[in-house]
């Protein structure tokens, strides 16, 4: 069961319920978007490169293969091979253009970077693509990087038939690398946005929620605590205003039943106390008569008292139901507990009553209304302590609040009992109605507080309920 309110639990639930979604299709969008970016762009540049040395492998025969190797630097042939793929680099823009045998040993580098007859064994991690263009297909090797730290990629076409004499190599740089990392950056910028606007989106919604309901429950809590005066206001309407709605068609509901029991109560009371009145003003008269038959004074007293019981029964009806709301005011805590001690205090023997609390704590609350529910509490207290014990009522600070405490040198409160007795009308009593600790429990709740009891120091009962503290004057 909730006591205290929760902490902003249904305004994480609902963040966490719109924002993570969120953020992680944000996060799936743009890890896709991205890849599929660069796939395309890979894809698309490798086609480039190959295309464009399938139009340099058209130029070259295979026969210029087999006439040049090594030792052949200053031969006619490749020179004009040499100048041939140089005048076709600066034709495409590209970076490199490379020719290698069959086993990838050179045959031509505008880079120089392969001399004649020397093997090619950077073009060795693209053995794949190399078999694909052996086979007449356009290979495009993955992206790489360069000596100088640069994106690269190589597009593959063969020189010769099915038998290819060798195969020309285009490298050229993959500048959309760049950009693909700019766009990279825009899309962690707009997902950050993104996610930002959606977490102030989701923060606003869930306040429209969780404001009127917050509110709701604080209706509901007063409504609980017996005020019935205060509307119920409906602010939206959504299912949260339908509830608010039904809430306050309870409220006034609750609060013209009341007027009704008050009405009925005060009619009842008025129609008993009439007639008390009658038999206690008979009972003073008989006492006058009886005078001089002091044996008849005695059944006179307990009629007497019986009539009193029962005026303080109905004024104590009246007061329960006819409760007003508490009027909150500053309360000097050493002068009320002194006049409930000295209001309290046995004649004669009985058992010791004292007072505790610091001359300068001061309560906020109702005064009448607590030094009610103190006298209920002590009275009860000096009940159970018997002649020979010790009642004691204290308050004192407490985490911000004021502690007011009962207890006594008692037998205690059986544990089966700890919820029941401040039921209205339950009583261990013979003379009783049972309506003190139901005052009890009704003031501390007016005073936003549960008043517990449970063994004190002494073995006894000890009985506790807070009220808000003011600093002294």
């Amino acid at each position: 069961m909730l006591t205290r309110p929760p902490k902003a639990r249904l305004l994480a639930k609902v963040l966490a319920a719109v924002l993570l979604p969120a953020v992680v299709a944000l996060l799936l969008f743009g890890m896709l978007a991205h890849v599929v970016a660069r796939r395309a762009l890979e894809d698309e540049l490798g086609q480039r490169l190959a295309t464009a040395a399938s139009g340099i492998a058209m130029q070259i025969l295979p026969e210029q293969f087999a006439a040049i190797g090594p030792g052949d630097e200053q031969s006619n042939t490749y020179a004009n091979l040499t100048r041939r793929i140089e005048l076709a680099r600066q034709r495409m823009g590209v970076r490199r253009v490379l020719l290698v045998a069959r086993d990838l040993t050179g045959r031509g580098d505008t880079e120089g970077l392969v001399t004649l007859g020397a093997r090619a064994y950077e073009l060795g991690a693209d053995q794949p693509e190399i078999e694909r263009a052996a086979a007449g297909a356009l290979a495009g090797s993955p992206l790489f990087w360069g000596r100088d730290g640069r994106p690269y990629q190589r597009g593959y076409a063969r020189v010769g038939g099915r038998e290819p004499a060798g195969f020309v190599v285009v490298e050229g740089s993959a500048q959309y690398f760049v950009q693909l990392a700019a766009f990279r950056r825009w899309l962690v910028a707009g997902g950050g946005l993104c996610t930002v606007l959606i977490a102030v989106l989701a923060a606003w919604l869930s306040r429209r929620m969780t404001g009127p309901l917050a509110r709701l429950a604080r209706a509901a809590e007063g409504i609980g605590r017996g005020d019935l005066t205060r509307p119920v206001a409906v602010e939206t309407r959504d299912e949260i205003g339908y509830l608010a709605a039904r809430l306050d068609e309870m409220r006034a509901a609750l609060r013209a039943r009341d007027e009704r029991m008050q009405m009925m109560l005060a009619g009842i009371a008025h129609e008993v106390r009439n007639p008390l009145g009658g038999l206690e003003l008979y009972a003073g008269l008989l006492r006058e008569g009886l005078a001089h038959e002091p044996e008849r004074l005695a059944e006179v007293a307990r009629v007497e008292r019986e009539i009193g019981y029962l005026k303080n029964v109905v004024s104590d009806f009246l007061e329960f139901a006819r409760r007003p709301p508490p009027v909150m005011e500053s309360v000097p805590v050493g002068p009320l507990l002194d006049e409930v001690c000295e209001i309290c205090r046995p004649g004669g023997s009985g058992p010791v009553l004292r007072a505790e609390a610091p001359p300068d704590l001061v309560a906020e609350g109702d005064r009448g209304q607590l030094r009610r529910a103190l006298i209920n509490l002590v009275k009860n207290a000096l009940a159970a302590a018997g002649v020979s014990g010790q009642v004691v009522v204290s308050a004192r600070r407490a985490d911000g609040m004021v502690q007011w405490e009962v207890r006594d040198s008692g037998p205690g409160v059986a544990p089966d009992l700890g919820d029941k007795i401040f039921a209205p009308f339950f009583t261990t009593r013979e003379k009783g109605i049972g309506l003190g600790l139901a005052f009890v429990r009704e003031i501390a709740r007016d005073h936003g507080s549960e008043v517990n009891v449970d063994r004190g120091e002494e073995g006894g009962a000890r009985f506790r309920f807070t009220t808000r503290t003011r600093p002294a004057a």
